[in-house]
């Protein structure tokens, strides 16, 4: 039962999360939200907990192991994200990207200082669960969290934190590669011609998944090879995207490739496309930005007219 719930309230986690990527343009404030949703969620798992409780051990490790580590890691994860967005310099592209390099190392080194536990869990191994995802045990050999003694003992085993930790670390690890290939895609195409500077998607995220939701619905570049259509996207958004396939069949193509080519076009993260078109259907209005465009459209006409 707790694991239907809990399956459930993590879905309406992301979602939030997904809402607040779209809804929100300022990096510190979504964040800040972001951590505020994680919270919230977290404590709801907390308080369903208190009231269904776990009442086998092997209840207690499905949930401190496979459960509980997924939420709290989110908020792990965007706690970190903020704190490292606040302490981020403001330079170029290489002064960004060694700060992002940096900060991977610090977490290879939070990996190597807890090795023996991060291998336990990149193994899928299960030998040990009882003493890590159990409560009421406390293993002095088995490098138990000291924090524990000021969590909630209800809630809490001497490792389901360190686990958030090691998934948080995966997910930043995760983001900082991404981040850093971005900016080594960008000054590569700044070298070409330093026109391209700055030549990002400067609208929201949720305006670029419309336009890819239009062209694939109106299959707007046909049975066209990718050759092609990169030649006409690079001259006319001024972008070089470098080598891709020779041909392409981009009109029949699913809309998971469509956001790969449009994100790298635009050096932009659409995050998790599928939930966002979820979110665009339950909006007042579905076409916000098209609605934009066609009313900037229109105003010019009618200035060419008078």
């Amino acid at each position: 039962m707790i694991t239907k719930f809990s399956d459930r309230l993590y879905a309406d986690l992301n979602k939030d999360l997904n809402a607040l990527t779209l809804e929100e343009d300022q990096v510190i404030k979504r964040l800040e939200k972001s951590i505020h949703a994680c919270l919230k969620y977290l404590r709801k798992l907390k308080d369903y907990c208190k009231l269904n409780d776990p009442g086998t051990p092997a209840e207690e490790i499905v949930f401190f192991k496979h459960i509980k580590p997924k939420f709290k890691s989110q908020l792990i994860f965007y706690q970190s994200l903020l704190n490292m967005e606040i302490r981020k310099p403001i330079g170029d592209g290489k002064v960004v990207s060694d700060y992002f390099a940096n900060e991977i190392k610090i977490l290879y080194h939070f990996f190597e200082s807890n090795l023996s536990f991060y291998q336990y869990v990149r193994t899928q191994a299960t030998y040990l669960d009882e003493y890590y995802f159990v409560r009421g045990n406390y293993d002095v050999h088995l490098d138990p969290d000291q924090c524990v003694i000021d969590f909630d003992p209800t809630f809490s085993t001497t490792h389901d934190h360190k686990l958030a930790q090691v998934l948080a670390s995966e997910l930043m690890q995760e983001h900082l590669e991404q981040a850093i290939q971005r900016i080594s895609q960008k000054d590569a195409i700044i070298q070409i011609d330093s026109e391209f500077r700055d030549f990002d998607w400067k609208q929201t995220k949720c305006a670029l998944i419309e336009l890819i939701y239009c062209w694939h619905a109106t299959e707007a570049f046909g049975k066209k090879n990718l050759k092609s259509i990169v030649k006409f996207i690079e001259k006319s958004f001024n972008i070089s995207l470098g080598n891709f396939y020779d041909t392409y069949d981009f009109g029949k193509k699913n809309l998971k490739s469509i956001v790969k080519f449009i994100e790298k076009s635009f050096n932009i993260s659409l995050g998790n496309f599928y939930d966002t078109y979820d979110w665009l259907c339950g909006r007042p209005s579905p076409t916000v930005y098209i609605d934009e465009m066609k009313s900037a459209f229109l105003l010019r006409i009618q200035k060419k007219l008078r």
